[in-house]
């Protein structure tokens, strides 16, 4: 069995260093479930991380399991949301989906920095390769332009080999809201 290898960055911080044991039954914070508000709904067995995910992994071990929301599936990735034990948004991607082939990845930022940037993750390994950014409530996706694919009103992918287009703004519901695209993933 191989480690699952992680990339991860984000528009203002990178949450590859920070490894931190949430404890299960997290409760979401308000300030968190204000901003993304699919944080506030129960959560169902498919809002959970895979197994071969969920814990003894870098990615599993950074989220509380009890805060992971499933954003969607697209172009060979799946994608939840969740919150670490900072209380930082998460972005967490999935490529793969067995214990002998997979690569994960997930990248926060605090609910501050969230509302104006959202997250941005890019994870590459042999499964694939994936660029998603996770937004916050009220930001129009679709008006994001061209490159950029909707998979649920808070998770747009782009390209991971695509040159980054400049800055995009966009007014949303609590101000404007800036998209900055992350550099191309290296080619494995």
């Amino acid at each position: 069995m191989r480690k699952a290898l992680i990339l991860a960055a984000a528009t203002t911080a990178i949450g590859l260093s920070l490894v931190a044991t949430a404890q299960a039954g997290t409760a979401v914070p308000e300030d968190v479930a204000g901003h993304l508000s699919l944080m506030s709904q129960g959560q169902a067995a498919a809002d959970q991380l895979p197994a071969f995910v969920s814990a003894g992994t870098e990615v599993g071990d950074l989220v509380a399991p009890a805060t992971t929301r499933l954003l969607g599936s697209a172009s060979g990735g799946t994608y939840w949301s969740g919150i670490d034990a900072g209380g930082r948004l998460c972005l967490i991607t999935v490529i793969g989906d067995t214990a002998a082939d997979f690569v994960a990845g997930a990248s926060c930022a605090p609910p501050s920095e969230f509302t104006g940037k959202g997250v941005g993750l890019q994870v590459a390994g042999p499964p694939g390769a994936s660029e998603a950014y996770l937004l916050p409530d009220g930001v129009p996706a679709s008006r994001l332009g061209d490159g950029y694919t909707v998979v649920s009103p808070n998770l747009v992918l782009s390209d991971p080999a695509a040159e980054p287009a400049a800055p995009r703004g966009v007014a949303g519901t609590n101000g404007t809201f800036t998209l900055s695209d992350l550099a191309p993933t290296p080619v494995r």
